[in-house]
């Protein structure tokens, strides 16, 4: 079971976050969840570019969590960050580098082999 973060009061959970992961162009807090599902919330900010750069983004982002959702571990919240230029980054750049950071953590991929 995956559900997205839409609350502010649970994305202002990610100061105390357990854990820190980062790419050129992401920066994920991770935190533990006591409830066993996946939960995503995606932050994107005006430094980016304007709202259709955002949107976009956003868009992308969701688009590859959908498609990996069971690949990621129950009792998990990430907050996916953008960073500067992230905006301007390809399709393929932002899946390898939003799958580089779930490999190199704790909270790993699971093989679904």
């Amino acid at each position: 079971m995956m559900r997205w973060i839409k609350r502010h009061h649970e994305y202002l959970e990610f100061f105390r976050s357990d854990h820190l992961l980062r790419t050129k162009h992401f920066f994920v807090p991770v935190l533990g969840n006591e409830a066993e599902e996946f939960a995503v919330g995606i932050t994107v900010s005006k430094r980016i570019g304007n709202a259709v750069v955002r949107n976009l983004l956003k868009r992308r982002i969701k688009a590859f969590v959908r498609q990996n959702v069971s690949l990621y571990p129950r009792g998990v919240k990430v907050n996916i960050i953008a960073r500067t230029g992230a905006g301007e980054l390809p399709w393929q750049t932002i899946h390898s580098e939003i799958s580089r950071i779930f490999q190199d953590s704790g909270s790993e991929p699971r093989d679904s082999r």
